[in-house]
């Protein structure tokens, strides 16, 4: 979500390197991984959070989180989003715009153990409880490309108290605008050329 209170009007060259990531805001009560990701600047995704956010500038928000890694595969990649609305409902409060971005390679970096109950425990924690490996079956990253793609600005209107059809509308454009993306720059990834994306 890119605010307009920066100084390059929440886009530009800098978006991709200045603005914090979103996290799951459990992640925040572990002790020694909160000031890990305090370090990268990870800031916890709850609304109170990302709205005071917006007032500063912009920040990275992956929308469907970990109940994604449950539901990709090598011939599918899945995203969460037909009951995530909150983030469109909160840009368009603020003033904000929305930025369409994928990564493609992020589902085939680590391999992981998506066994039902551990995707069940995982929703009901809000955080992933799973095992992971790559290299050497470890959890080391395997050498695979990354391929950050990213979209034009969807154009959001300023909506200080925005209805139901207005947060439906926009988030329809949301959904379209990152298949279109997908579809657009799959190729250029290998690992992604023959996947498909399921929005659920």
């Amino acid at each position: 979500i890119a605010s307009m209170n920066d100084a390059e009007g929440g886009f530009g060259p800098r978006l991709a390197q200045h603005v914090p990531t979103a996290a799951a805001s459990v992640l925040k009560v572990f002790p020694l991984l909160k000031d890990v990701l305090g370090v990268f600047g990870v800031i916890p995704a709850d609304g109170k959070t990302l709205a005071r956010r917006l007032q500063k500038g912009s920040f990275v928000l992956y929308i469907g989180g970990m109940a994604e890694l449950f539901r990709s595969s090598p011939r599918r990649e899945t995203v969460f989003l037909q009951g995530r609305k909150g983030f469109i409902k909160l840009a368009l409060k603020s003033g904000a715009d929305v930025v369409p971005v994928y990564l493609f390679g992020n589902t085939t970096v680590l391999k992981a153990l998506t066994w039902g109950p551990l995707a069940d425990l995982s929703r009901k924690l809000g955080v992933s409880v799973t095992l992971f490996w790559g290299r050497f079956a470890l959890p080391v990253p395997k050498e695979v490309r990354l391929t950050y793609a990213r979209g034009r600005p969807l154009g959001l209107p300023h909506i200080a108290e925005p209805s139901q059809a207005d947060i439906d509308h926009w988030h329809a454009k949301y959904c379209e605008a990152l298949l279109q993306l997908f579809d657009r720059y799959k190729g250029t990834n290998p690992d992604y050329k023959h996947k498909t994306l399921a929005i659920e």
